[in-house]
């Protein structure tokens, strides 16, 4: 024991025979807690400016909104005015700052309404020299464009747009994003109403909502087609089907049509009798008298009157009851006193019927 201190005392001891004092392992904590305080700095001036960034983006964009609602109501008090072309600007300018400003695109809608509608030609600007590049090409197409809104030639605005975005696509982009919308919108209800053709005018309305929202009476017309080509192809499938569609449709547009001319309250009214004759067939004489009956509120036809009278009549007749069998009362022979015969088994007397023969002279 006194061995093992020794040498322990002696491994504490240098060279020189001097004590020597064990340091603690100091210098990883250090550089530990160093690099503890260069994250946290770090993580603080992260979050620092993010904050501030976002702090930053709000300031900005409330800034731009505040922009925004000065030029919009701004137009809406020169709109009022009849100052078409000041109000116009205005809300492209409002869509151009912020694209997603409550009624911008509306209003500016509005306006290209207002101005296709006023008869007053468009000011042709004097020629004078010019440091930009030479516009007359595009502001001639302009001027076809706002021409053929005024003479509500929709077919006529989006060949001029079409020619003016292949020249110069940023050339008043807003406006004619605007009158490429005002000429879809238009011909493509006109396709629906005046035309009857459905798809056409369905895809015209469809392409005008990537320029702005559709009114409700566009959304009405649209609707209304998409029904009526449901309810066409169930012609000749299943006469309930059509008759379902076709009821939808005719309250509101009885004269919608499609290719084939025949309108939604004519299909209405000849899937009515197609169903009756269905039921009739089936026998179910109340049911086709039914439609029959409902069909006839357009008008008689005298060629389905005949059947509808007998489908009538068979739903009508009294129903035929089996009278209950007659009961027979037995009539009883004359029997000979004292001729009897015993029943085996016991039991009253049986009765015999007496012959009586018939002498023919």
């Amino acid at each position: 024991m006194n061995e093992q201190t020794d040498d322990n005392a002696i491994n504490q001891i240098d060279g020189q025979g001097v004590p020597k004092k064990l340091k603690p392992r100091r210098g990883i904590w250090y550089m530990l807690g160093i690099f503890l305080i260069l994250i946290g700095a770090g993580a603080g001036y992260f979050f620092g400016a993010a904050e501030a960034m976002s702090n930053r983006t709000a300031e900005e964009e409330k800034a731009v909104i505040d922009i925004a609602t000065t030029q919009f109501q701004l137009g809406i008090r020169e709109f009022e005015e009849k100052r078409f072309e000041n109000a116009r600007k205005r809300f492209e300018y409002v869509i151009q700052i912020y694209p997603d400003f409550p009624g911008a695109q509306e209003k500016l809608t509005e306006v290209l309404f207002a101005q296709a509608n006023v008869a007053t030609p468009t000011p042709i600007p004097s020629p004078t020299p010019r440091p930009t590049a030479d516009m007359r090409g595009e502001e001639e197409i302009f001027g076809k464009i706002q021409s053929s809104a005024q003479s509500e030639d929709w077919d006529g605005v989006i060949a001029s747009i079409d020619a003016l975005r292949t020249l110069n696509i940023n050339y008043e982009a807003v406006a004619v994003d605007g009158y490429y919308y005002l000429a879809l919108r238009n011909r493509g209800v006109n396709e629906i109403l005046a035309k009857g053709n459905l798809e056409p005018g369905i895809y015209d309305l469809t392409l005008a909502e990537r320029f702005g929202p559709l009114d409700d009476e566009a959304k009405n017309y649209r609707t209304w087609a998409r029904f009526y080509i449901s309810g066409a192809s169930f012609w000749g499938v299943d006469w309930s089907r059509v008759v379902q569609a076709f009821g939808q449709i005719y309250p509101s547009l009885p004269n919608l049509r499609d290719s084939s001319g025949m309108t939604a309250q004519e299909r209405y009214r000849m899937g009515l009798i197609k169903w009756g004759d269905q039921l009739a067939l089936e026998e179910d004489w109340c049911g086709a008298y039914e439609k029959y009956d409902m069909a006839f509120a357009f008008g008689v036809d005298e060629m389905v009157a005949p059947t509808a009278t007998h489908v009538y009549e068979e739903c009508n007749r009294p129903e035929e009851t089996e009278a209950p069998p007659a009961t027979q009362t037995p009539t009883p022979s004359p029997t000979t006193p004292g001729d009897s015969t015993s029943t085996p088994g016991g039991g009253g007397p049986e009765v015999s019927p007496t012959i009586q023969a018939t002498l023919t002279p």
